[in-house]
């Protein structure tokens, strides 16, 4: 990359001065470059999200063993070996390995976490309802 100094020069300049018509042409260069970088940046945003995979995802382990799985649930590698023997969770043996697969293991997450969708409204205990009809 070129340093360019200022084309009308100045007291505190140390390069050297600049012709119209070079600062013209760097102004063009630079206003080039910038186009091709949004244009570039429109592109990537009309990518598939798939194809734009983060890094650290793909570095990430397809199959997790049981310690892995249990620091993303936050449990214990023997709660993790008791939900995948109860077919709690998706699980595949890989010889004498339990092993837990990541992807379907963060579907299942979002499944059992999502807000559940109830059409009747909730019963309230016996004990709840009071009879105020005698207050005043």
């Amino acid at each position: 990359m070129e340093l360019l100094g200022r084309p009308e020069g100045g007291a505190w300049e140390t390069g050297p001065s600049v012709s119209p018509a070079h600062a013209t042409k760097a102004r063009l260069d630079v206003v080039t470059t910038l186009h091709q970088l949004i244009d570039t940046l429109n592109e990537l945003s009309r990518t598939d999200s798939v194809e734009r995979v983060p890094a650290a995802r793909r570095d990430l382990p397809l199959l997790l063993d049981a310690i892995e799985a249990g620091k993303l649930l936050s449990v214990s590698r023997a709660k993790v070996l008791d939900l995948a023997g109860r077919g709690e969770i998706p699980s595949l043996r890989v010889g004498s390995s339990v092993r837990i697969p990541r992807d379907p293991l963060t579907a299942w997450i979002a499944e059992n976490t999502a807000p559940a969708k109830s059409s009747t409204p909730m019963r309230l205990p016996h004990w709840v309802h009071v009879d105020r009809s005698n207050e005043r």
